[in-house]
């Protein structure tokens, strides 16, 4: 196992790992700062447990670049109860979940939509819709997420790249596509933190939020 050739680890709890801490954290809105303590204690390398299944974390520039590229993607898998996570939202055959002749098969349909050509007409697009989201920083004056601006800002900028200006027409549609998928997203992450999704019996009642 990773912990037995030296990988620093949390405590190895039974059934639940650091959920419940994962949890917590999250509902305090301090998950961030949860994984930058777990980085003081153990370093760039660390194990931690989510329910059932181990994560390893890696925040190695060099490691990284070899999970990232394209030569080493053979000796990488995307975890099973990842696509079972996300399925509501992505389903299972794209680029984030798959792994092997389907994850191949998903980047090159996904090649020419991010071809130097396709990129540079979106510049515009991006550097708009970032433009707003600072005006719109600037004249708050309350405290300010980050996480859920950088979030709401790439989804501004996929949903103008894909509808166009038509997006940009329809009253409060940047709301809309941003609430929509706050709410998923917030779905999944409480249905994940209680286990709810690991077990298949249990995901497919009618209740917590499915």
């Amino acid at each position: 196992t990773l912990q037995s050739q030296g990988i620093p680890s949390e405590p190895f709890v039974p059934i639940v790992g650091q959920l419940s801490e994962l949890r917590r954290r999250r509902e305090q809105g301090q998950l961030l700062e949860y994984h930058q303590e777990l980085t003081t204690k153990h370093g760039l390398i660390y194990l931690f447990w989510l329910g059932p299944y181990s994560r390893l974390v890696i925040q190695e520039p060099d490691l990284i670049a070899d999970v990232v590229g394209r030569t080493s993607a053979q000796n990488y898998m995307k975890p099973v109860d990842l696509g079972l996570r996300l399925k509501p939202i992505i389903g299972i055959h794209n680029l984030f979940v798959s792994n092997g002749t389907e994850h191949e098969r998903a980047r090159k349909m996904l090649n020419p939509a991010f071809h130097f050509t396709n990129l540079r007409s979106m510049v515009s697009i991006m550097t708009y819709q970032t433009q707003k989201s600072i005006d719109t920083l600037l004249e708050s004056s309350s405290a300010i997420n980050l996480a859920i601006e950088f979030s709401n800002l790439t989804l501004s900028i996929i949903a103008s790249s894909a509808f166009g200006k038509s997006f940009e027409t329809m009253a409060n549609a940047r709301e809309i596509v941003v609430r929509g998928f706050t709410e998923v997203l917030s779905a999944i992450s409480y249905r994940a933190s209680r286990m709810i999704t690991f077990f298949p019996i249990v995901s497919q009642l009618p209740f917590w939020k499915k």
